[in-house]
């Protein structure tokens, strides 16, 4: 039986129904409520077929064809603010894997002894050709330290791409 996270209401009172196998529920997290004012999370983490996969959900983002003063702003905000949840959430998930932290993994969550790691961003209602174009512009805004230890792989998908790779449910 697959598990499934709890759906996720958003502004219009539809959801995103995501796989839940394998996974750390970081913003349920005693230790994020516990540290977290400044500190920004990721819906979840997920070990999907040796992918350590940092997924965030939007409803929608900004459109990066859109050339308009205020549209770029906003996508600049979006983006920074993408970036720090992910860098967040990978601070927070290796200070529990190193012990630094004393909240452990639910007995479910097995890591892999070797993984690669994936920033992912689900986007319900975004367009494909959007998600392509979004990718390079989030790749860029990552710092140039952390694409160098960590290596990350930075996903953009809406919910359709979610769905064909696992990642949700219809």
């Amino acid at each position: 039986m697959v598990r499934l996270f709890d759906e996720r209401y958003i502004e219009d009172m539809s959801y995103i129904r995501f796989v839940a196998d394998n996974t750390f529920h970081i913003e349920k997290s005693m230790l994020y409520s516990k540290i977290g004012e400044n500190i920004k999370s990721v819906e979840f983490i997920r070990l999907k077929d040796k992918e350590l996969l940092f997924i965030e959900a939007k409803t929608t983002f900004p459109n990066p064809d859109n050339s308009s003063e205020e549209n770029f702003e906003r996508l600049q905000i979006e983006v920074n603010e993408i970036c720090e949840k992910f860098i967040h959430s990978l601070n927070l998930f290796s200070s529990i894997k190193a012990y630094v932290n004393e909240e452990g993994f639910a007995d479910d969550f097995v890591l892999s002894e070797k993984v690669s790691l994936v920033f992912m961003l689900v986007v319900k209602n975004h367009e494909p050709l959007w998600c392509r174009k979004l990718k390079p512009i989030i790749i860029a805004a990552l710092p140039v330290y952390l694409k160098r230890i960590w290596k990350p792989e930075v996903r953009i998908m809406n919910h359709a791409s979610a769905i064909r790779e696992s990642i949700a449910l219809d």
